[in-house]
């Protein structure tokens, strides 16, 4: 596993955070993918695929800012593309595997939304 800072790490993916030390999302400009930096250990394994909780309204681990909200505009987003790319975060989530890139379903519940990925 090669780590490198989550920036970097989605400028690989082509895209520019908005709030570089605070974004955990970002929409690719040439072809508009919304890419989603996932905690490795938010990662709950089943038999279907994995899954995690991406945005909740009531996160405390979440800084209360416009970084926040704009997490929560590219899951609405994602959801409504029904596709989305993950990178794995590691420790507090500010390192990223740049090799590792999940394909996500990011679906709403209640007020939550999820990322899920399914096994081939």
């Amino acid at each position: 596993m090669r780590l490198i800072p989550r920036v970097r790490a989605f400028e690989a993916r082509g895209v520019s955070l908005k709030y570089p030390s605070r974004s955990r999302s970002g929409v690719r400009a040439d072809d508009g993918a919304v890419i989603l930096a996932i905690r490795a250990r938010d990662l709950r394994r089943s038999r279907r695929g994995s899954r995690c909780v991406v945005w909740k309204p009531d996160d405390a681990r979440a800084p209360l800012d416009a970084s926040r909200d704009e997490l929560r505009e590219h899951c609405r987003l994602a959801a409504l593309r029904g596709n989305a790319e993950g990178l794995l975060t590691y420790g507090d989530a500010s390192q990223a595997d740049p090799d590792v890139v999940l394909p996500l379903r990011v679906v709403r519940r209640g007020a939550e939304y999820w990322a899920e990925i399914k096994l081939s």
